[in-house]
């Protein structure tokens, strides 16, 4: 009987191509989409599926459909994540309209211990408009070992973060702007370009400098530039930190450019600061 239903499963491998350093971290991001499109197909057309590996799927647009094994049928609604782990008999798809995905494969023994301890389960949860695994996508798409590694930490802290959003049963209302607010103040030194942002959001440029000046008075680059040189005052304040390193840690191209806008929005040069601030 397992084999007639084995051979009516839509069965995807696992990729080849793991290296030396995903073994010893003990997870691989295998493989991942970006803003793929699926168009809607309905539910008995389309052959239960089983991975050889976790996979994440973040909606964040469009209409959809989740089925596990045991038949019962969930609709996805924008801004719901699906996660299967290796094994389980599933199936989805969009619903009247396209199913717009980012989505991330991944393996390894630190997602089956996430998985044995519940931190990442099978089913429809909820992660929000914003389009939150860019950031382990992009870093994944850089194949040096140190990218690697970041994009691997990225994703569990991701993880980490949907399981706790999702433990807490009353669920705050979606945010999409508030979200990237507070991923510009997790990672300042980010290249944050008008592209990088409405992408995030998912929105368009318009409506996106409209929010900045609604919810922070100011334009993106200057609310960006902000964050940066309060933390600039705080490490020329507080370390023999240079010019030079302060300007590389938080984004700049060189102590040239850093200098300019620091004495733009505090009216002094940086190390004239400092001096005034030591004396």
């Amino acid at each position: 009987m397992s084999n007639t239903i084995n051979s009516l499963l839509d069965f995807h491998p696992l990729p080849k191509g793991i290296r030396d350093v995903h073994r010893r971290y003990g997870l691989w991001i295998c493989k991942f989409l970006r803003g793929y499109t699926a168009q809607p197909m309905p539910l008995e057309s389309m052959p239960l599926r089983r991975f050889e590996f976790y996979d994440l799927s973040h909606m964040f647009d469009g209409r959809g459909w989740f089925c596990a094994g045991d038949g019962k049928v969930q609709e996805v609604e924008k801004g719901d994540g699906i996660l299967v782990a290796p094994g389980f008999h599933h199936k989805y798809g969009g619903l009247n309209a396209p199913y717009v995905e980012d989505a991330i494969s991944f393996c390894g023994p630190l997602a089956d211990y996430l998985f044995e301890a519940g931190i990442i389960k099978n089913g429809v949860f909820r992660i929000g408009k914003a389009r939150r695994l860019l950031s382990v996508i992009e870093l994944a798409l850089d194949h040096s070992d140190n990218a690697q590694i970041m994009a691997n930490i990225e994703l569990q802290r991701l993880l980490m973060d949907l399981y706790f959003e999702n433990k807490n049963t009353v669920q705050k209302k979606d945010s999409v702007f508030e979200q990237l607010l507070e991923e510009i103040r997790k990672s300042p030194e980010k290249y944050w370009s008008l592209d990088v942002m409405t992408e995030f959001c998912n929105i368009s440029v318009s409506q996106l400098n409209r929010l900045f000046k609604q919810e922070t008075g100011l334009t993106a680059k200057n609310y960006i530039d902000s964050i940066r040189m309060d933390i600039a005052t705080e490490m020329l304040a507080s370390s023999s930190t240079t010019v030079r390193q302060i300007a590389k840690e938080l984004g700049y191209p060189d102590p040239y450019h850093f200098s300019r806008r620091f004495k733009e929005l505090k009216g002094y040069a940086p190390m004239r600061y400092k001096e005034l601030f030591l004396r």
